[in-house]
């Protein structure tokens, strides 16, 4: 009998206001970017392993054991960390499988690529496991899902990150996400926040990068001190500037997103140190008379704009462009 495959992808992500605030109990919007995606494909076999990798395990517990004894290896790591956690926190029983991993999605420009790994790792699992008690509650449970794709590269690899990433890219579309304590709730033993599809983007909307402008995300957030009074406040305009990006999408009011946009940028400036290069991509943008915030923390920005201006002046900066 010919092995049995199963292929899962997820979209990139790009932030529209409010970032990085959903790490400090703030709010963001955050749409997919489908232009670019990391695809997973697997097939049952007598072993786990991933393409590429040396590893292998002969069954999920064997997995769940050696990772936590011996970490997740130098290639893919974000498979095992994936699988163990499905194991740790939902008894999932998965059964052997050949993993290959592809990803369009530029590495560390800040459009969440090593999340979309995750998530694809999860729904390629759930596709080869339908029947399965444990892969009928992510089905159910969106959030869930999030969330432990989350716990996956936070407890599992020890990256600093938070739910945004996950969120927008399991639920797909945009989103606005609320993190307050208001919002907060646990399901499962995991936290969530309050989350809600927006619809109807405007048109005039990109993301432009650079790849040789990578940056490490987790270290540029981990720099933030939670107690520095300036960056609370910030954080608390970071999360107004969401929501008033999410009333606007909601009013399709461009030049109030556009505002909310530029908000979040300037909110992060003034409390973070910031790559010039990363920097000079919304110095452009604002030239050319068009709106711009980080996608994330890296090389990338996603732009509001109203011609074509701000993509021709990017493009001369060497940037390359992606459709939403």
């Amino acid at each position: 009998m010919s092995p049995i495959g199963h292929t899962a992808t997820c979209p990139a992500r790009a932030a529209l206001a409010g970032n990085p605030s959903d790490g400090h109990g703030g709010a963001v919007v955050s749409t997919v970017v489908p232009a670019v995606a990391a695809t997973v494909q697997i097939q049952s076999s007598a072993r786990f392993e991933v393409a590429g990798a040396d590893l292998v395990y002969g069954s999920i517990e064997e997995l769940s054991e050696r990772v936590a004894e011996q970490g997740c290896g130098d290639v893919q790591p974000l498979v095992p960390a994936t699988l163990a956690m499905l194991h740790r926190h939902l008894g999932a029983r998965i059964s052997p499988q050949r993993v290959e991993v592809r990803s369009t999605i530029p590495r560390s420009v800040g459009l969440a690529g090593s999340s979309a790994i995750v998530i694809a790792t999860i729904r390629a699992m759930i596709a080869a496991h339908s029947d399965e008690p444990w892969a009928q509650s992510l089905t159910a449970e969106p959030a869930l899902l999030a969330s432990l794709a989350l716990a996956a590269e936070r407890e599992i690899l020890g990256i600093a990150a938070g739910l945004q990433d996950r969120v927008v890219q399991t639920l797909g579309g945009t989103v606005a996400m609320e993190f307050g304590p208001e919002s907060t709730r646990t399901i499962d033993g995991f936290e969530a926040g309050a989350y809600r599809r927006l619809l109807g983007l405007p048109s005039g909307l990109f993301v432009a990068y650079r790849a040789e402008a990578a940056a490490d995300s987790g270290q540029v957030h981990a720099a933030l001190d939670p107690d520095d009074p300036a960056v609370r406040r910030a954080m608390d305009g970071a999360a107004s500037a969401a929501r008033a990006a999410a009333d606007a999408i909601d009013a399709g009011d461009i030049a109030a997103l556009g505002t909310a946009m530029d908000e979040t940028f300037d909110l992060r400036a003034s409390v973070m140190s910031l790559d010039p290069a990363h920097v000079e991509m919304i110095d452009v943008t604002r030239a050319a008379g068009a709106s711009a915030n980080y996608t994330g923390s890296g090389g990338a920005v996603i732009v509001l704009a109203a011609d074509d201006r701000a993509r021709t002046s990017l493009e001369a900066l060497g940037c390359d462009i992606l459709g939403l």
